[in-house]
């Protein structure tokens, strides 16, 4: 099995890290797989970096981590390996945790995140940070957006770093500012109180145009709740939020605007729907700013902060996007993902995913890097937005359920509201309780 010549020694010593006592009877096939491949290293620590990446996206991984490894050759080597969709990487984690092969470094999305802490498949990151020879200076510490740094070091954590940051997206609102110039605006409204009478003048200006568009009912009602300073599940992890006033405000708001023809939900295509001129405000991803850009739109076009629905003064917005994790394996293993997923955050590693994904920098001092010059002379609405949209962007509260409440759930009780079948107020109702039964589900599972 093992390619070189190992001592006795060295060999005890390598299972000693992968967890295997001399003498043990059985060890499972993927644990003699890292024996194997840990002693034919003789002293490199090879480990994998599992994602979710796709086309140029899984290409770019597979660069990074050839760079990485030469820059630490003969001392960690790491391949990256792209496993699919998020579910598919989620079942192909969850399989390994229970084989025994789980990966050095993992990408995760926030609900993944929150299930493995659970699980304790994935380890603080906070000693690592701390350490002394390899973690981090105050200094750079103190250069991450606060949001992003501490995305997952959570009270449902007892106060754990379960993910470490490297770029991401955010909740955005793009919009076609001939079309705004023409009903006599300059931009959007800063509430979504004051959105309406917004839309209505619009609309008149605009006839052939719809005032507003977005993708994925479920996923931006529960976006907008968030705007209005109000998360999806109460403190408790146990009861939802949709009986709360801002959530009837809310669907009462899309009810008005859908029947007046002021709102459309479209299912794909995105981007084409602003860049074709057929709506004149966008909300999406703040990662859609290249492929407008790209589609080369006839009209002057921007993109910011979503209106705000609270009354308090402060910013908000989602966070998207994955982040990364470090499973928990051997010590030797752990600080090998560890090493790979600081020198991600570093400016060149970072600055070069940016400029492959149209995601913000968690770090906002790479946008100077040089190999972003051109990318951000290219895209100046996405430079833009890393002032006026990334420092307001947290995630979601995390919980098991929220898959379903925002894929299913709302966006059923959603379509029911806007044709008509229910009150917003039954919808709201409905809602409520149907997301409560599914926490409910989620905490028994």
């Amino acid at each position: 099995m093992l390619s070189k010549n190992v001592s006795r020694r060295r060999f005890n010593a390598i299972l000693a890290a992968a967890g295997v006592t001399a003498g043990t009877a059985t060890v499972s096939l993927p644990t003699l797989h890292k024996v194997a491949a840990a002693a034919a290293q003789d002293g490199e620590v090879a480990i994998e970096y599992w994602h979710r990446s796709g086309g140029d996206a899984a290409t770019k991984w597979e660069e990074l981590a050839a760079a990485f490894s030469e820059e630490f050759a003969g001392k960690i080597k790491v391949t990256a390996v792209a496993q699919g969709g998020i579910s598919e990487l989620n079942q192909k984690v969850r399989t390994a945790a229970a084989g025994g092969g789980m990966p050095g470094a993992l990408m995760a999305d926030d609900s993944d995140v929150n299930q493995y802490a659970a699980n304790e498949l994935i380890v603080d990151i906070d000693p690592y940070i701390a350490d002394p020879e390899n973690g981090l200076t105050q200094d750079v510490i103190d250069s991450f957006l606060p949001n992003q740094y501490n995305r997952h070091k959570l009270a449902i954590y007892n106060d754990q770093r379960m993910a470490f940051p490297q770029a991401f997206s955010a909740a955005a609102m793009f919009c076609n500012l001939d079309a705004l110039e023409a009903a006599g605006f300059d931009g959007p409204p800063a509430t979504w109180q004051e959105f309406p009478d917004h839309a209505r003048a619009i609309l008149a200006a605009n006839p052939a145009m719809v005032p507003f568009a977005f993708l994925d009912a479920g996923a931006k009602f529960i976006t907008f709740l968030k705007t209005y300073g109000v998360e999806w599940i109460k403190d408790d992890q146990q009861t939802a939020n949709f009986d709360t006033p801002e959530a009837l405000e809310i669907m009462t708001l899309w009810k008005e605007l859908s029947d007046e023809g002021l709102m459309q939900i479209f299912t794909e295509n995105a981007v084409d729907v602003i860049a074709s001129g057929q709506c004149v405000y966008l909300m999406d991803s703040s990662a859609a700013a290249r492929g407008i850009a790209v589609a080369e739109p006839t009209f002057n076009w921007s993109g910011g902060l979503p209106p705000q629905g609270a009354a308090d003064g402060e910013l908000r917005t989602e966070t998207y996007g994955p982040i990364n994790t470090l499973p928990a394996t051997s010590e030797a293993e752990q600080l090998a993902g560890w090493t790979w997923l600081k020198w991600l955050a570093t400016p060149e590693p970072l600055a070069q995913w940016v400029a492959q994904t149209s995601y913000f920098p968690s770090i906002p001092a790479t946008a100077e890097e040089p190999t972003l010059a051109e990318f951000y002379t290219n895209y100046p609405v996405a430079k833009e937005m890393i002032e006026t949209v990334a420092p307001y962007a947290t995630i979601l509260a995390p919980h098991a359920a929220l898959t379903e409440v925002r894929s299913t759930i709302t966006p059923n009780n959603v379509n029911e509201v806007l044709l008509g079948r229910l009150t917003p107020e039954e919808g709201m109702q409905k809602l409520q309780q149907e997301a409560n039964e599914a926490i409910a589900r989620a905490a028994g599972a």
